[in-house]
């Protein structure tokens, strides 16, 4: 095959392989699953294992032997700045003074599990390894033992980071294990392939002496030299090009030396990132510059790489099968069994405890970056190679639901809820999602209308609550991990104008995979009466109510209004259209609070068919508007007007330009019911230039649609 044929082979490969990870990744993140997981499944996919399996001929010919060799030369540069990336966002912070529980905790979650592999290899080695004589006992049991006590630091981090564990005391604990174990593994499994790669004492202490003095070279030259480019970059505040091909260099050069020295390249290229400054400008521009390309493009075709090596057919026999469940077992019990031990004999409860043993188990792409080693090695077989995926894959992808049922999220906020709503009596309660920072003034001049503060109303509460939604590559990154929960400048304008209206807010923020679940979940906890969101289109659709202003909607266990300003300053005149569903009721409830709250006069807007303002259906309408504004010590004053129209629509929107404010409710009548992608035109909603208070009554049509059962496909909310 000619060079200008691999070329094309290599790109339709490449295309290949991005794609599918970026399918899988988005799956599996609706599964609330690691996006790193689908990325591992796409490798395994695009494999013998499935791709060869079902289509032989055609996988042949995409992924040719000779090929194979373009794809490894990419994936280990990948790696080899991966492993730099997550050095550089090791904090030693994360491992100092967090007291003697983290310190028992980290040393049993490494320990267990590698006198679990080494006990594991006595019964496995003549089973699985008597047919290769080079595969020397002593390696063997190392190299298992390593492989089991390795833990994902960045999966585990991005899943502490979706539940918001991560300012917590668990949370804590577990960043801080795995950071040690990070670090410790690493060590160890420099060790263990320098006791592969040699024969005999003499070359062994050379290889040791070797590395002291690497380690002593990379603090005592290389990290003073790192802190004068450090220096560079603050003197002009950009990263240039010529600083970053110096950077470059020495982590190439660094992973050269360790090459050479005996204890493999992607521990110089850790080396490098971890004594790199850390927290500081210099260092988050950096990892901006490499991170996209690394984990994007680089990555999938390591996973890709990897699924070509793993043949699952491999496993053709039950005993094999037998062994494979041992491992997983022997991985997982000596992970999670060590880590729970050694957290409840520090004094948590059973449940902290399983809840780091089973956070401990994440293995993910650290795991597949060791099995390699292993196997260029030739530590293990292609068979225990393709066992060891498997384990990687199950005990990573078993973190989230384990921890699920072992530590709820409603038991991590249960008590704080608890406590918040001891209180039989509470005040009328409103929930204000911000995205767009813009919105905030004018949602905190709508909610200070509809919670007006004593006598007006019994009391009130508000919250604003800004959700962070988690980045691309979170998977890999370790900076989430220690991120603030509160982002004040996103809630800066709400704060600022409830200031000024002398109203208390209460802020709260937080990162979010599911925005649209995560608003209703929040509101549920914190029992919001209503819940006032802002409207911002969604990518797909025009309406106002589709996208996730539809699913809170359709998740919510509270009382929705959507506000859409346009030039809202105040309510003196305002307009509620009413045919007397139960939306158009609420919707006459909160326009009542606000004309009391604001002095208006208030318009009810009754449409009818020509030649039917006499009917019962009118008669109906007035009595239940009656009702609503009966009460004689907050009189309102309101007005009840019949209009003859064929449509209603076109009444509203005509009768609105005289009107400072429209209340409506989401009446089918009015087109204004919630959509998912929102194709349907909302035509008050769209063509009426006076702002507009849109309300869903909880218990209405849509209701039950789960939030999660639908894809977040909008832009923002609020």
């Amino acid at each position: 095959m000619v060079a200008s044929q691999f070329i094309l082979l290599l790109v339709v490969q490449t295309a290949l392989i991005l794609g599918l990870s970026r399918i899988m990744g988005f799956l599996f993140i609706r599964l609330r699953q690691p996006q790193v997981m689908g990325e591992m499944i796409a490798g395994i996919m695009l494999g013998p294992s499935l791709f060869g399996l079902l289509l032989p001929h055609l996988f042949k010919e995409v992924f040719p032997a000779d090929s194979i060799q373009y794809l490894n030369a990419l994936s280990q540069v990948g790696v080899i700045f991966f492993l730099f990336l997550v050095g550089l966002e090791l904090d030693p912070k994360l491992m100092r003074n967090r007291g003697p529980a983290a310190v028992v905790i980290s040393h049993a979650s490494i320990l267990t599990p590698f006198f679990m592999g080494t006990l594991l290899a006595l019964f496995l080695y003549p089973r699985l390894f008597n047919a290769v004589p080079a595969m020397r006992f002593t390696s063997v049991a190392l190299f298992l033992g390593a492989a089991m006590s390795i833990t994902a630091f960045p999966v585990l981090a991005r899943i502490l980071t979706e539940r918001n564990l991560q300012r917590t005391p668990i949370g804590a604990i577990a960043i801080t294990c795995a950071a040690v174990d990070d670090v410790t593994a690493w060590c160890m499994l420099a060790f263990v392939i320098a006791v592969a790669r040699v024969a005999g004492i003499g070359p062994g202490l050379m290889t040791a002496g070797k590395s002291i003095v690497y380690i002593a070279l990379m603090f005592l030259v290389v990290r003073p030299f790192l802190k004068r480019l450090e220096l560079m970059y603050e003197r002009s505040n950009h990263l240039s090009q010529n600083l970053l091909a110096i950077i470059l260099v020495l982590v190439l050069g660094s992973s050269i030396a360790t090459e050479l020295i005996g204890i493999h390249a992607l521990f110089g290229a850790f080396m490098m990132g971890a004594i790199m400054p850390k927290g500081t400008a210099f260092v988050r521009t950096l990892t901006n510059k490499l991170e996209d390309y690394t984990v994007v493009l680089l990555l999938p075709i390591f996973f890709a790489y990897t699924g070509l090596r793993t043949e699952i057919g491999l496993l053709n026999d039950g005993s094999l099968w037998l062994y494979t469940g041992l491992i997983i077992l022997a991985a997982s019990m000596g992970k999670f069994g060590g880590s729970t031990v050694a957290a409840r004999f520090c004094g948590l409860s059973w449940r902290e405890a399983s809840a780091i043993g089973v956070l401990m188990n994440t293995r993910g792409l650290m795991e597949l970056v060791i099995l390699n080693i292993g196997r260029d090695l030739g530590v293990i077989t292609e068979a225990v190679f393709a066992m060891m995926v498997i384990m990687a894959i199950v005990t990573t992808a078993l973190t989230t639901p384990m921890l699920q049922l072992v530590y709820p999220r409603a038991k991590a906020e249960g008590e704080e809820a608890a406590a918040r709503e001891a209180a039989e009596s509470r005040p009328f309660t409103v929930l204000i999602p911000v995205s767009r920072p813009a919105s905030g003034g004018s949602l905190a001049k709508m909610a200070s209308l509809l919670a007006p503060p004593p006598p007006l109303d019994a009391g009130r509460r508000i919250i604003a609550l800004h959700l962070e939604r988690l980045s691309d590559h979170d998977p890999y990154s370790l900076r989430m991990a220690e991120a603030p929960v509160q982002r004040s400048e996103s809630l800066a304008p709400l704060m600022d104008v409830a200031r000024e209206l002398e109203i208390a807010v209460e802020p709260i923020a937080f990162v979010s995979r599911d925005v649209p679940s995560d608003i209703a979940r929040f509101a549920r906890l914190r029992a919001a009466d209503l819940i006032l969101m802002g409207f911002h289109k969604p990518v797909f659709g025009q309406a106002i109510l589709g996208g996730t202003v539809h699913r809170v909607m359709t998740a919510s266990d509270s009382d929705v209004a959507v506000f859409v300003d346009r030039d809202f300053e105040s309510a003196k005149r305002i307009l509620v259209p009413f045919l007397g569903g139960k939306h158009d009721r609420m919707a006459l409830e909160l326009a009542g609070r606000i004309a009391r709250n604001a002095e208006a006069s208030l318009t009810i807007l009754h449409v009818v068919p020509p030649h039917r303002s006499e009917s019962d259906a009118v008669l109906n309408a007035r009595a239940a508007v009656d009702r609503t504004f009966a009460d004689p010590t907050q009189p309102t004053p309101m007005n009840f007007q019949v209009i003859e129209d064929l449509s209603p629509v076109d009444a509203v929107i005509q009768a609105a330009r005289e009107y400072d404010l429209v209340v409506i409710g989401v009446e089918e009548q009015w087109g204004m019911q919630s959509q998912l992608f929102g194709f349907r035109p909302e035509r008050i909603a769209q063509q009426t230039e006076t702002s507009l208070l849109i309300v869903r009554k909880y218990g209405g049509p849509g209701v039950g649609v789960g939030a999660g059962a639908h894809a977040d496909l909008v832009a923002g909310h609020g």
